[in-house]
């Protein structure tokens, strides 16, 4: 390769270092998540509080497994 050849491909990789970043991004890209949904939030609450209850209930004998 001449200098000149050297000169063209680095002028021209210059130039699309530049162009890169404002250019939209190709391809698959993961799908930006802001946490649980509203649904998904209720359902894990509804959870939570049954198996409290459930717990406490065994514990004070509710159900009359240990008498």
């Amino acid at each position: 390769m001449s200098n000149n050849e050297k000169d063209d491909y680095m002028k021209e990789t210059e130039e699309e270092a530049k162009r890169r970043p404002n250019e939209e991004k190709e391809g698959l890209q993961e799908p930006r998540t802001t946490g649980y949904k509203p649904l998904q939030l209720g359902i894990i609450i509804f959870v939570v509080l049954v198996l409290i209850l459930v717990g406490f209930g065994i514990a004070t004998d509710w159900f009359g497994i240990f008498n």
